[in-house]
């Protein structure tokens, strides 16, 4: 009986090791962008007005520039009088730069309002970025 234990114990304690040792492997295996840190999506988000919930950047066809924002913020925020609008901008060299109004959002009926805002008049390098700025307010 103590030897059928022992076997079950170095079997189990193997099993860990090699699991141990294969997610040590994975984790090593993984690149990470070095500026991934400073740039869209990873940066700094500064928003006021709104609990924003999720992001999403596109780019232009080049990947230099950005196209849209859309985020999407917690709750109805389209009953105010007037309606709210979001804003968004960008935040280069320390110097937050000018915002685009990105109108009103669209509720979606049940939890959260989505904002798509047109930034291409902004003509921000995607390399230059530090923070996604963005207001709602009415």
């Amino acid at each position: 009986m103590l030897r059928r234990q022992r076997t079950n114990f170095f079997g189990l304690a193997v099993m860990v090791l090699i699991a141990v040792a294969v997610g040590a492997a994975f984790t090593a295996s993984n690149t990470i962008d070095a500026h991934a840190g400073n740039q869209l999506g990873y940066g700094t988000q500064d928003v006021s007005g709104a609990h924003v919930t999720s992001m999403h950047y596109t780019l232009a066809a080049d990947g230099v520039t950005v196209d849209t924002v859309t985020f999407v913020a917690a709750g109805d925020l389209t009953q105010g009088v007037p309606q709210e609008h979001g804003f968004v901008g960008f935040t280069v060299a320390g110097t937050p730069g000018p915002t685009v109004d990105c109108g009103t959002g669209a509720y979606d009926g049940s939890t959260s309002t989505t904002f798509t805002c047109d930034v291409t008049s902004l003509a921000q390098d995607v390399s230059t970025v530090q923070a996604t700025d963005i207001a709602v307010s009415n």
